[in-house]
């Protein structure tokens, strides 16, 4: 992966076309527009190709925009639906389609889970395409995500990797966490690396973003310079965190073995290039080793 290629979840190429979902002429238009077409979503999955919105439209579908052939709406797929994995479809698909399944994805897990106002608990309705939700008494609800700081630790030519207790045997992987409120972004960098691993850095660098559908983050992706401390896992969070060196994590991303394939059980396993846990890894190897 190269600091040109568009990364997985990030590349949906359209008009998110805001005028219109603040405009209930034009959005009514734009729904009975024969152009229309429905993004179909499922649990962390979706329907890898677009159908007509007449054949699926509904009250809760979700204006999405306009690309060149028309406008897009995120509809929940019915039960008969062939679906794909988001991460099945991210390895698959090009960037630009993944992007609008992401974005369909997150929209749908958001009026899902607003349905009831957070202020007065009385249920709330769908305005401005599936943008706004509204109370009885007129509290305003927006889509949200979260914030989530994944960073590659190195000092010199090693890299600081965990892995979590699920994971199969050799899986590895860059540090994240949650960003928690009033908190710098390079502040939780810091935090979450001490939690996590009881090593202090400095020099934390912004790299990339990645959208994270599952449901509805954005992973920040740094990278941070070692400055001391032991490396070790601090809670039940992490298995292992261990130091790896240039050559180990390269061999590894030459062998590019899935997560999950069970010819590597017990050598280093890199995240899948669809994850920008990955990104920072190859960045770091492209660069001048010392």
């Amino acid at each position: 992966m190269t600091g040109a290629e568009p990364i997985a979840f990030a590349g949906a190429a359209l008009d998110r076309a805001g005028h219109v979902r603040a405009d209930p002429a034009a959005l009514e238009a734009a729904r009975r527009d024969p152009a229309a077409r429905a993004v179909l979503i499922g649990p962390a999955s979706a329907a890898t190709d677009l159908a007509p919105l007449a054949d699926h439209d509904d009250a809760a579908a979700v204006f999405l925009g306009r690309d060149a052939e028309g406008p897009l709406f995120a509809v929940r797929a019915p039960r008969d639906a062939q679906l794909t994995g988001l991460r099945d479809a991210a390895a698959a698909l090009p960037a630009e389609h993944v992007g609008l399944l992401a974005y369909a994805s997150a929209m749908l897990h958001w009026n899902r889970s607003a349905r009831f106002c957070g202020r007065c608990g009385e249920p709330t309705e769908a305005r401005e395409g599936g943008h706004l939700r509204v109370c009885p008494n007129d509290h305003h609800h927006h889509p949200r995500t979260d914030p989530v700081v994944i960073m590659l630790v190195t000092d010199g030519d090693r890299a600081l990797l965990g892995r979590q207790p699920p994971w199969p045997a050799g899986r590895y992987s860059a540090l994240a966490g949650f960003v928690e409120p009033g908190e710098a972004l390079e502040a939780a960098v810091a935090r979450e690396v001490r939690e996590e691993a009881g090593v202090d850095v400095r020099d934390v660098r912004y790299v990339a973003s990645q959208p994270w559908p599952f449901p509805a983050s954005l992973m920040l992706g740094f990278h941070a310079d070692y400055a001391g401390g032991d490396a070790a896992p601090q809670d039940d969070e992490l298995e292992d965190v261990r130091w790896w060196t240039r050559e180990e994590v390269s061999a590894a991303a030459r062998e590019d073995v899935e997560w999950f394939d069970e010819r590597a059980q017990g050598a280093l396993l890199l995240p899948p290039t669809t994850a920008i846990a990955r990104l920072l890894i190859d960045r770091w190897l492209a660069a001048p080793s010392g």
